[in-house]
């Protein structure tokens, strides 16, 4: 006979997995965000002109 599983933990389980994909969502979109802020910028930069737009990288 197949073991049915407490309707209870089944919930929870799903809520945990509707957790773990809005912050997946979430993580993703800010990243995105920030890069298409980042190419705007750049871009920006590159119309107005000027040809050091590059991001500066920090020295050791």
């Amino acid at each position: 006979m197949p073991q049915t599983d407490d309707p209870d933990e089944t919930g929870r389980r799903r809520a945990l997995a509707a957790i773990v994909v809005l912050a997946v969502l979430v993580i993703g979109g800010v990243w995105l965000a920030n890069t298409l802020r980042r190419e705007s910028a750049r871009e920006d930069c590159l119309a107005s002109g000027r040809r050091d737009c590059a991001a500066l990288q920090p020295g050791p």
